[in-house]
């Protein structure tokens, strides 16, 4: 099934920080975030990121109240008419991987709806809950997402959140729900007049099992890294390297 939505996101960046030394190559050939893949470690694996309104990733049930949430991958969501953004990605698996979209004035997540859904499937699709990314008074740049394997099947993608630990004591952001560190979207460069560099960047980490019943470690290196400054180092690290993409483009 092709994806119906409009791909006109620029400015990406994927970094990938190795877990072990060692190399193997890609056995995986899906390269569709709607195609269904069986993975093992080391193969690269695609997902999607689908950007819009919030209420545009559920499907109402006729005349009833109860909604049920769709992959981007479903048609019946419609996300081309409803002016949906879409980024695809290729991280290697089972490595921590750092995703950065350059939210320059070509791409203002705002306009598109502020929400964004990672997915990846069609038979066996599985889709994250909708994050808030942006709006007219805040932005939330930085995000961690777990892909959770069985078997070598995607079963699940959920975003951790760690309860504004990171921000705590920083007057340059503000806690959302107590949940989410976001700058003031007046603070954004995009806008013109702000001095923050708030391109997305999404840290991407993996859990379960690939294929042959290999344990997955990534998830719990990700989980170190936010015990040391290693996780600051490594998020200056995404703001350096959006900031050398926007002399680029």
């Amino acid at each position: 099934m092709a994806i119906g939505v409009r791909v006109e996101i620029v400015g990406l960046i994927i970094l990938t920080m190795s877990i072990c030394g060692e190399s193997s190559s890609d056995t995986n050939r899906v390269y569709s975030p709607c195609g269904d893949a069986r993975i093992q470690r080391k193969d690269g694996f695609s997902f999607g990121i689908a950007f819009g309104k919030h209420d545009d990733f559920f499907l109402v049930n006729g005349t009833s109240t109860s909604r049920l949430q769709l992959s981007p991958c479903d048609s019946r969501l419609n996300l081309q008419n409803n002016n949906a953004q879409l980024a695809s990605f290729r991280p290697k698996v089972d490595q921590i991987s750092l995703l950065t979209i350059n939210t320059s004035a070509n791409f203002q997540p705002e306009n598109y709806g502020g929400y964004m859904v990672a997915f990846a499937g069609r038979k066996y699709a599985a889709r994250s809950p909708p994050a808030f990314v942006a709006n007219g008074s805040y932005t939330v740049s930085s995000f961690t997402l777990v892909l959770e394997f069985q078997k070598g099947r995607l079963e699940n993608l959920f975003w951790k959140r760690d309860g504004c630990s990171l921000c705590k004591g920083n007057s340059n952001y503000v806690c959302l729900n107590n949940q989410d560190c976001a700058y003031r979207t007046n603070q954004c460069k995009r806008n013109g007049s702000g001095t923050e560099d708030c391109s997305l960047g999404i840290q991407v980490a993996f859990s379960g099992t690939d294929k042959h019943d290999a344990v997955f470690n990534s998830w719990y290196e990700v989980k170190n890294l936010r015990q040391y400054s290693l996780y600051g180092l490594y998020d200056n690290l995404r703001g350096s390297l959006s900031s050398q993409l926007s002399n680029l483009i």
